[in-house]
């Protein structure tokens, strides 16, 4: 395992900001990496679920590492997310972004057969010994055959194979259960990926969360959690209300379009709100977004605005 510090905070998973011809959208990607920044973010996850891992190709998606890792500019760290059928693909994807750039990567198991432990372990060793840069287990039974166990991560991170986990099971009770069952090796990290719970992620023996409202207001995000952190349980449930409320935009209408479609469009076009560009383009087979449904995120957004904040 790599000996590379992973970052205690909020890591924001970016949206996909793409031309017409479903290639990084440099200047959105540009501004939007700065967006991060200024609000305090720790890092970012490139091709995660929020930056369509699924939508895009192998190419594309290696391009999208790179054109982070220019635009962050060593500032915070790049992570990269991984998803494949199986073990070489996902070998693949993990060599071509770490050569684009990415300091750590986020690495689904594999997405066709229903697998056992020995077989789940032996996927991440090979992916791990494949690159230098550190190697973590992205946790997400919605779209996975599986979920990880507690049992089979604590054991990868003993051996060193993984530095840690991004928890998307959606059940604070099992992500609370991996980190009790990982809390003492040493440099492993568990990531909560929530939107609505950030500030409970820390008592829960979270390293950060990864909520892709922090796309729309890393500000608030990066201010949950250090109040948080700090002990100030009012300061950071006041800040949380403003993620509990913008999340309304996952419940927004959009015909033809399924729950995935909807989060998709809703947070690239308030992201593209906040930062007055122009309106993002959907990657096939998702549904477009109407005039009606980009009013409607506009709505939200400009209710819950804070001017000058990121």
């Amino acid at each position: 395992m790599s000996t590379i510090e992973l970052p205690q905070g909020i890591v924001t998973p970016l949206v996909a900001f793409v031309t017409e011809r479903a290639e990084p959208d440099v200047d959105a990607i540009a501004a939007l990496v700065e967006h991060q920044v200024r609000g305090g973010v720790a890092g970012l996850l490139v091709n995660g679920s929020m930056g369509e891992l699924g939508n895009l190709t192998a190419p594309q998606r290696a391009v999208m590492v790179s054109a982070v890792a220019v635009a962050t500019r060593g500032r915070i760290p790049v992570w990269a997310g991984i998803g494949a059928l199986g073990t070489a693909d996902a070998i693949a994807g993990a060599v071509a972004a770490e050569s684009a750039g990415a300091d750590a990567l986020l690495v689904l198991p594999p997405l066709y057969f229903v697998t056992a432990d020995a077989e789940l372990e032996r996927h991440y060793a090979a992916v791990a010994a494949a690159v230098s840069i550190p190697v973590l287990a992205y946790d997400l039974p919605q779209r996975a055959p599986r979920k990880l166990t507690a049992e089979s991560l604590a054991r990868l991170g003993r051996s060193g194979v993984l530095a840690g986990v991004k928890d998307s099971s959606g059940d604070l009770t099992l992500g609370r259960r991996v980190c009790l069952q990982t809390s003492e090796i040493p440099g492993f990290q568990c990531y909560a990926g929530t939107e609505i719970a950030i500030d409970a992620a820390p008592a829960l023996g979270f390293a950060g969360s990864v909520p892709g409202l922090a796309n729309i207001f890393p500000g608030v995000a990066a201010a949950i959690d250090a109040a948080a952190r700090r002990g100030d349980a009012e300061a950071a449930e006041l800040a949380q209300r403003v993620f509990v409320d913008l999340f309304d935009l996952v419940t927004l209408p959009l015909a033809g379009a399924g729950p995935a479609t909807v989060a998709f469009n809703a947070f690239k076009a308030a992201t593209a709100r906040v930062l007055d560009i122009p309106n993002p383009v959907t990657l096939p087979p998702m549904t477009p977004p109407t005039p009606e449904f980009l009013d409607a995120v506009a709505a939200i957004v400009d209710r819950l605005h804070i001017p000058n904040a990121s």
